[in-house]
């Protein structure tokens, strides 16, 4: 039986891959190709901008946005856009610049790379035996990154990606058992508002929860995820301290502010803050229950939160009060940048749009 990309949600893609495979435009199972490793299909860039697109993020040079089949556009106007040329055509879920360099991740463990700021891209890893996406990526420099996702997978690199290492996340964290960590349990409610990813009823299993964002400040790096897991590191990633939330829901999204503070959202709109890397935290309120997928700072020590049912939540500088107001056309949206103090790149399952908040 077939779902429809809207009845599924936003998470459910990041999850099931889009149902790319699944659908007309397929090759029959004897020509079938390797997502992972297929060139990503040149579309029409009407239809492209109006897909499931999930992350952006600003180079040196332009905007690069990433999403379903592997497709990358790129702005220097950052409203005009273009599809560039990509070496997979698996949905990414995530991508991270440094200057003029990118690195974008997404299913099947792959990872792309770009040097010219989004222009060309190569790949760097693929595992189609991995199970479930990477869902964020990080750097601290041109050489040393991150990438993190589903099953605690938890990837590592010092060379730029020429190489990777590949293990999880209880590898790097001493003194834990991952059999004691807790999971979410399944609910209608968490289904409905596109945030399958919360109830994650895969993994038991696996023992380690899903790691569903990664920021860094200048006190460190910290990772949140399923069942309000939380993990921090003073030492660039070389070993990591398990922590929870006071709030034991799934946090999707992470955004670091310029004045130290790190802002983390997630299920049924719950958000938090803290100053101290994750060793306390401080609940604010939203006054939405619709679940939060991604943020961006803005300038000012402010920041933008995004999410379901067209959902924008504004938080100021000083007391990080938000202002909650909506973007009709938004739906599910996962990601945002900011082009000036009061208008946004957003991105999600309706595509890529610009809107102001006055």
């Amino acid at each position: 039986m077939r779902i429809s990309k809207r009845a599924l949600g936003l998470l459910g893609f990041v999850w099931l891959g889009g149902l790319s495979a699944q659908d007309k435009t397929s090759p029959p199972a004897s020509v079938w190709a390797d997502p992972a490793t297929a060139p990503a299909e040149t579309l029409d860039l009407a239809r492209i901008q109006r897909s499931l697109l999930v992350d952006v993020a600003e180079a040196r040079d332009r905007a690069v946005i990433v999403g379903d089949r592997g497709h990358i556009l790129v702005s220097e106007s950052r409203s005009e856009w273009r599809q560039v040329p990509v070496p997979t055509r698996v949905l990414l879920t995530a991508v991270t610049a440094v200057d003029n360099r990118l690195w974008a991740v997404g299913h099947d463990q792959v990872i792309v790379y770009s040097s010219d700021g989004g222009l060309t891209w190569t790949l760097q890893n693929s595992d189609i035996a991995a199970e479930g996406p990477l869902l964020d990526v990080v750097f601290l420099d041109g050489e040393r990154g991150f990438a993190i996702g589903a099953y605690g997978q938890f990837l590592s690199t010092s060379n730029s990606g020429a190489s990777w290492e590949v293990q999880t996340i209880s590898d790097r964290v001493a003194g834990v058992d991952p059999s004691s960590v807790p999971v979410d349990e399944p609910d209608d409610e968490a289904l409905d508002d596109g945030s399958m990813l919360a109830s994650t009823d895969v993994g038991e299993d696996e023992g380690d929860p899903h790691l569903n964002a990664i920021a860094r400040t200048n006190a460190g790096l910290l990772i949140v995820g399923e069942a309000g897991s939380v993990y921090r590191s003073i030492d660039d990633g070389a070993t990591w301290e398990r922590s929870d939330l006071p709030y034991d829901g799934s946090m999707f999204t992470l955004v670091p502010l310029d004045n130290g503070r790190i802002v983390a959202a997630g299920l049924r709109g719950n958000v938090f803050v803290t100053g101290d890397l994750g060793r306390s935290w401080l609940s604010i309120s939203s006054g939405t229950e619709a679940s939060i997928f991604g943020g961006a700072a803005v300038g000012g020590s402010r920041a933008l939160l995004v999410g379901a049912s067209g959902t924008l939540l504004l938080a100021s500088a000083d007391t990080l009060e938000l202002r909650l107001s909506t973007f009709a056309d938004g739906g599910i949206m996962s990601a945002a940048l900011p082009i000036s103090e009061s208008e946004f790149v957003l991105v999600g399952e309706n595509g890529v749009a610009t809107h102001s908040i006055h």
